[in-house]
């Protein structure tokens, strides 16, 4: 049988559900992608825009923690399929019904609803299936490097089907790829059973075991600075390219197409992070990383009235920096997760990790508002530098967390 040989090889179980996990995402980044068209479309100031995207967001942190921590009681493979099949219906629900920011807000919900069932359950499935710590943190590392393949991809098909079939049809369009995803793991992933459990909690949303552990939530506050600069980037970069390329619509697919680029090169970054950690340490490279990712976003937010070469070199080069410490925060988290409970460690590392990026949309769109009579420059400018206090804010509660574990450790017994 196909699924018992693929799981006698771990380097293929891990490509299976890499593959999976970016089919799954096809539709992540449609609505950035298509942003540029249905704010006007459907007449929404740039906080309407920023709470549709975080609307997505809601959906995931809503879900995520009841859809993770169940994976330590139940395979998570039926886990994934169930939100593979929520995401494609979302993105058909938009194509067939959406047609202003009410309408559309429900099926962003389920959109990520379908995302938590996906994500991290996936991951989950993937770690139990390895059993050897340096192979799981590898594996890690590229699972969660797949996560901007798939928002590349997502960016780059919305933006090609927008050409192609208008904005429904691109809604449409990329309501494949989960789909595809599903049938997929149903076919060559073997089902499995998760790992046991120690201390065994008393009911599937009890995350005790994963909040008294100091270590395990500075990686899991971290990854949270991380992901909100990180969305609120992926949600607001597409307006951005259109504004520094010009109005005109015949931008918008150029501007999409960078922003693929801009993720993409984070895959490599993402890997090349989750190496270095291995050799510098977990906790360098975050704090090295963290202090990096605000400085860029000063740099970038004013860099509109520089040539456009210029602007994309900064976008790929700052994108690349926020992915730097993706896996090293995850990978730290899971490493270090209390045993039999890494299910639920993850679900409060999606949960916390993802929160953020709920607010972070319409927190940029509120300052590109507010700031909007300062001049254009100037209120991209402050919206970039909003992102990159996401990250700043993250750091420094990471370390005030290491602080504390290193007093407790050295404490007099």
């Amino acid at each position: 049988m196909i699924a018992q040989a693929i799981a006698r090889r771990p380097p293929v179980l891990v490509a299976v559900m890499c593959v999976a996990l970016v089919f799954a995402m096809a539709g992540f980044s449609a609505y950035w992608s298509l942003q540029p068209v249905l704010q006007p479309a459907w007449q929404m100031n740039n906080v309407t825009a920023g709470w549709l995207s975080g609307a997505f967001f809601g959906g995931y942190v809503l879900a995520v923690p009841f859809l993770t921590a169940i994976t330590d009681r139940v395979d998570a493979r039926y886990v994934f399929i169930s939100g593979a099949v929520l995401s494609a219906a979302a993105l058909v629900g938009l194509a067939f019904t959406a047609t202003g920011f009410w309408s559309a807000l429900p099926w962003r919900v389920i959109a990520g609803t379908g995302m938590a069932g996906c994500y991290m359950p996936g991951l989950k499935m993937l770690t139990d299936r390895l059993t050897n710590k340096a192979p799981r943190a590898r594996a890690v590392a590229f699972y969660t490097a797949c996560f901007s393949g798939g928002t590349a991809a997502s960016y780059a098909l919305a933006g090609c089907a927008l050409e192609w079939f208008g904005w429904r049809g691109a809604f449409l369009f990329t309501a494949a790829g989960p789909a595809l995803a599903g049938i997929a793991l149903a076919v060559l992933v073997a089902p499995g059973e998760p790992e046991a459990a120690k201390v065994v909690r008393s009911h599937v949303l009890d995350f005790r075991p994963v909040l008294r552990s100091r270590k395990t939530m500075s990686f899991i506050v971290g990854y949270a600075g991380h992901g909100a600069e990180l969305f609120a980037m992926r949600s607001w970069v597409v307006p951005f390219l259109v504004f520094c390329l010009g109005s005109s619509a015949e931008f918008t697919l150029n501007a999409t197409l960078l922003a693929a680029l801009t993720s993409l090169v984070a895959v490599a970054s993402s890997i090349g992070g989750a190496e270095l950690a291995l050799r510098v340490g977990r906790v360098r490279l975050i704090s090295c990383v963290m202090l990096a990712t605000f400085a860029l976003s000063v740099v970038v937010g004013f860099s509109s009235l520089l040539p456009f070469a210029v602007v994309a070199l900064l976008c790929l080069v700052y994108s690349a920096a926020i992915q730097a410490d993706s896996a090293a925060l995850t990978a730290g988290a899971v490493n270090t997760s209390p045993a039999g409970h890494r299910g639920a460690t993850l679900a409060v590392h999606s949960t916390l990790g993802f929160s953020g990026s709920l607010f972070a949309p319409p927190l940029v769109g509120a300052v590109l508002d507010l700031a909007a009579p300062l001049g254009g420059t100037t209120a991209w400018g402050l919206a970039f530098v909003t992102m990159g206090s996401m990250a700043l804010f993250g750091f420094l509660v990471f370390m005030l967390l290491r602080r504390r574990l290193a007093r407790t450790v050295l404490a007099p017994q």
